[in-house]
């Protein structure tokens, strides 16, 4: 833990790696599990930092598509809500009417709101935090695979969950083009790695070194005075 917090970071994961399926030993587990957490926290907030930076520099971030066919009950319980909240919300309310208790129930179900409710910011489309759910989510992933997920695959959905940095900005991600980071729950059995997951945690360094937006990599003209802003905000991994 010395050593990675000194900097060390690819090579302490590396050497971690090298242990293979022994890393899950018990004269290994515990430092190895320390590294992991650390490692795995500092992605959370990483992640975090971006979902709400690049909202700030005007990035829209994509949400949920609209359904071909209206979900009309939904949308009558939605624009009730709000229309309630814009009338005794006060200020708070109607400055973030998805954070008011008249609107609770679209986290509590779940609920994917459409884009042109989020107007560019992060929905749970974009961020989905571990629930009850993800221990049952995890296991049926690793019977899908038929072998254990790697450390800091398993480490990931527990502590970060799911995140989708897919989105568009005129000089970020015109026309969003660029490959953002991208993580899902559903999709755990086919994340490539195993035993540690030195290889998942050098995509996530790689990620967000590039803000996370990894598609910049070896392209020209990336905007780098909006790349250095937002990597200003992140921990190495």
């Amino acid at each position: 833990m010395a050593r990675y917090r000194g900097g060390e970071y690819a090579a302490v994961w590396d050497e971690m790696q090298a242990l293979g399926p022994a890393i899950r030993k018990p004269a290994n587990r515990k430092a190895a599990g320390a590294v992991v957490k650390e490692t795995i926290q500092r992605a959370r907030k990483n992640a975090l930092a971006l979902l709400e930076a690049l909202p700030a520099i005007g990035y829209r971030i994509a949400a949920t598509p609209e359904p071909a066919e209206p979900d009309y009950p939904l949308v009558l319980r939605i624009e009730g809500a709000l229309e309630y909240v814009h009338r005794h919300g006060g200020p708070k309310g109607r400055a973030n009417p998805f954070g008011h208790p008249a609107l609770a129930w679209v986290e509590d179900e779940e609920i994917d709101l459409p884009g042109r409710y989020l107007g560019g910011k992060p929905g749970r489309a974009n961020y989905r935090p571990p629930t009850a759910r993800t221990a049952g989510a995890l296991e049926a992933a690793e019977s899908k695979r038929g072998a254990p997920l790697a450390l800091a695959v398993r480490a990931w959905f527990e502590t970060v969950g799911s995140v989708d940095l897919a989105g568009s900005h005129p000089l970020v991600n015109r026309d969003g083009g660029v490959a953002a980071l991208r993580v899902f729950l559903d999709q755990a059995a086919e994340i490539p790695g195993a035993d540690a997951g030195a290889e998942f945690v050098a995509a996530l360094r790689h990620a967000f070194e590039w803000a996370g937006l990894p598609g910049w990599a070896g392209q020209p003209h990336a905007p780098e005075r909006e790349l250095a802003w937002l990597r200003g905000k992140l921990l190495p991994l």
